[in-house]
């Protein structure tokens, strides 16, 4: 795939997981969030809500009419890309309504937690959209694998900008096994579609031989090594992490070989 012309989706997809995670995160910590309504927990609301719609707003251009972007849920019915354009919609609603309950410190935790919900839901759906079926090697569940791992990544990750250094202690509990899981994921992945046929094959070597997926575990590995503490997160590393996140999705959208790419080819 050309990058550029992926780079929307790249966008989008980061982003809006992004916002997911940090969503999560903050439901997790309700009971922080319904006392006092901090500045930073106004501000992490803010943020989620920037996230989206920066996200959006980058899914726009890859469209080729964005003025019909409407005519994408006519198929909620039957199309999983409908289905996740509805459900970030009300992910971006619900989001909305947080901030303005914490903003006039109302915060009720269980529109936190229905916001986060909702926001997995959105991510699952997006999981499921972009397992295609002309690309052997992720019509499964990888995408969702992967996009989950983003969540659950960068949420934790970059909550720290927005809770007491006390909090820190929960966050990394949950950021190690994630990174952990993440690297041998992402690690072995690669090696099982070298095993598969020649679309899955090419992929597999695509993966092993570029830089922008040993960049992104080298990411992973040293968020690993700077929260084995599990007492703090250095200030830096969600800009790291961010930055490995990144450059795995650019390899997921670029380094991904279709069925069609061998045409002509001896299968």
């Amino acid at each position: 795939m050309d990058t550029l012309l992926e780079l929307p989706l790249i966008l989008f997809t980061l982003l809006t997981q992004l916002a997911v995670g940090l969503a999560v995160f903050a439901a997790l910590r309700q009971w922080i969030t319904i006392e006092g309504s901090s500045v930073k927990t106004r501000n992490e609301w803010i943020a989620i809500l920037a996230l989206i719609g920066v996200g959006v707003v980058a899914a726009f251009f890859h469209l080729g009419k964005p003025l019909g972007a409407i005519r994408m849920l006519a198929n909620i019915g039957t199309a999983w890309l409908s289905r996740e354009i509805l459900t970030f919609a009300i992910f971006g609603l619900l989001a909305a309504i947080s901030l303005y309950l914490v903003y006039t410190k109302a915060a009720n935790g269980w529109m936190l937690k229905l916001t986060a919900l909702v926001g997995l839901l959105a991510v699952f759906t997006t999981g499921m959209a972009y397992a295609g079926k002309a690309m052997d090697a992720i019509n499964n569940l990888i995408p969702l694998v992967f996009f989950m791992l983003t969540v659950f990544t960068l949420g934790p990750a970059a909550a720290t900008y927005f809770v007491e250094e006390k909090t820190h202690a929960l966050l990394t509990s949950i950021l190690f096994p994630t990174l952990l899981a993440s690297l041998i994921v992402r690690f072995v992945v690669p090696f099982i579609w070298l095993s598969g046929n020649a679309v899955m094959n090419t992929t597999g070597q695509n993966f092993l031989a570029s830089p922008l997926h040993w960049l992104h575990l080298v990411a992973l590995l040293t968020g690993l090594i700077f929260v084995r503490n599990g007492k703090s997160i250095p200030t830096w590393l969600p800009i790291v992490l961010l930055i490995g996140e990144l450059l795995g999705r650019i390899a997921f959208f670029a380094l991904v070989v279709t069925s069609g790419a061998n045409l002509g080819g001896v299968y």
